[in-house]
């Protein structure tokens, strides 16, 4: 199957569009043009029959009428009439006889008596249109136009100017022709212009093709110029911040394995080795109960290892259950910090709390919600330098939330790397503290964990002047 470009598509779109539009504006103009020139040859025929009815029957009507005229002088006249108009002419006494006829017309209709209610019409003084061949008058179809011919306010007459019908439309065929020279040449020139055009959306889409199958090869650091600012500029832009996405999502990836691959080693190697050592009896039986401590620790960093991606994967694949109860955030608070109290202590960290009101009662799972405090809390002790200070605060807004916010002041988080703080296994660099024990899912799971109550987490920060991290809960009512 063959497969058609965006431009051999827009091409035929454009020459189809453009070729329907003509013939349909064609058909319209036909009609409308047709009607004009008829309407305009109408008016025109019906100047002239006053004109002849006021100076040509000025001179001849009366004598014309009585039988007593110069036969050459008018047949001359009438010769003139029909040139001059393009129009045969003639003339019927008031009984519906016709009297002459311009050379146009067959000399045999001179003396036969026309009783069309058309022709009554001029006999009754009226000025009348019509159309068709008038009796078999002539082979194809005519515009007629009656005057009658007064003398005083008694009809003793009327003439007829008749034209040809085919020849009126024959006058605007000449349009067709520069119609059709127009479309061809808006044809050529808009075929060219939709070339320049397309190309310039087409050839940005195959770069991307081309780099989208460079990242599909695993290289994130393809990147593609942007060159102008409409939809493809801002889609290229889209791209180059994918890929930079993507290039540092793998970095993290990485990063992740080889922590994930440390805090693996570690207690499994220490696990193996104390294990070993008291098997093969290098370790005594009176310090046996020591290191088995030291092993249960370790099982325990595992567990809270695995537990973390377990808990995250949930969440993100939305089979996360909630257990909805309400509960006192400012409790929740308190215990939470009594437990860390150890953590404040070695660090000579202190802590400020404010509470908007006595007991602030939310709906929420009050145990995922202890975890979010606590990865946040935690998260700000590892980053704030000692002797520093960590500050926690509730607000209420008027949508019925209740907003609750983390705030160290340690050395914050930079502007790049705020952009991926709630991406699962990220760490910041080495700018933000020492401590890289974690496997960078605390802030992951937080998030995670208040978007399946339906709420909002974010982050404030600047360099050198501490971090606050704030979220959001319902209100109880």
């Amino acid at each position: 199957m063959i497969k058609k470009s965006i431009l051999t598509k827009q091409l035929f779109i454009y020459i189809g569009t453009l070729f329907i539009s003509f013939l349909t504006l064609a058909g319209v103009l036909t009609v409308a043009y047709s009607n004009y020139y008829i309407n305009l040859k109408e008016k025109q025929l019906i100047d002239h029959g006053k004109k002849i009815s006021q100076k040509i029957y000025e001179q001849y009507a009366i004598n014309f009428f009585t039988g007593k005229f110069d036969a050459n002088d008018l047949e001359y006249q009438l010769q003139v009439m029909e040139e001059y108009l393009d129009a045969s002419v003639f003339f019927m006494n008031r009984d519906g006889v016709i009297e002459n006829v311009t050379p146009g017309i067959s000399r045999d209709w001179v003396g036969q008596t026309f009783t069309d209610d058309a022709i009554a019409g001029v006999l009754d003084g009226k000025v009348v249109t019509v159309k068709g061949k008038l009796n078999g008058m002539f082979p194809e179809p005519v515009l007629t136009v009656g005057y009658p011919i007064f003398i005083g306010k008694k009809v003793i007459g009327g003439v007829f100017m008749c034209t040809s019908i085919p020849e009126i439309q024959k006058s605007i065929q000449g349009m067709y022709g520069v119609g059709a020279l127009c479309l061809g040449g808006v044809m050529i020139i808009g075929a060219f212009l939709v070339y320049i055009s397309t190309r310039r959306i087409t050839k940005p889409l195959l770069e991307m093709n081309e780099a989208v199958k460079v990242i599909a090869d695993g290289n994130f650091e393809n990147r593609l110029e942007v060159k102008t600012n409409d939809e493809v500029g801002q889609l290229a832009e889209s791209f180059n911040n994918m890929a930079e996405s993507l290039d540092k999502h793998e970095k993290i990836r990485r990063d992740f394995i080889a922590n994930i691959s440390h805090d693996l080693r570690s207690p499994l190697t220490s696990i193996q080795g104390f294990i070993g050592a008291m098997l093969d009896g290098t370790i005594p039986v009176e310090r046996q109960q020591h290191y088995l401590e030291i092993v249960m620790e370790e099982t325990e960093r595992l567990t809270k290892l695995t537990n973390d991606i377990v808990d995250l994967s949930r969440a993100q694949t939305s089979n996360l259950t909630l257990e909805l109860t309400e509960f006192s955030v400012n409790e929740l608070i308190r215990d939470s910090i009594d437990k860390l109290e150890p953590r404040f202590k070695e660090k000579d960290i202190s802590v400020d709390i404010i509470f908007f009101e006595k007991n602030t009662i939310v709906k929420a799972d009050e145990d995922k919600i202890r975890r979010v405090f606590h990865n946040l809390v935690d998260n700000a002790i590892k980053f704030t330098g000692n002797g520093g200070n960590i500050q926690i605060e509730t607000a209420s807004k008027n949508n019925g939330k209740i907003t609750v916010s983390v705030k160290d002041n340690g050395k914050g988080i930079s502007e790049e790397d705020q952009k991926y703080v709630f991406d699962r296994f990220y760490k910041a660099d080495a700018s933000r503290g020492e401590d890289k024990k974690g496997g960078g899912l605390g802030l992951s799971i937080a998030k995670q964990f208040i978007l399946a109550h339906g709420e909002n987490i974010g982050v404030k920060s600047e360099e050198g002047k501490g971090t606050e991290f704030i979220f959001t809960l319902k209100k109880a009512i």
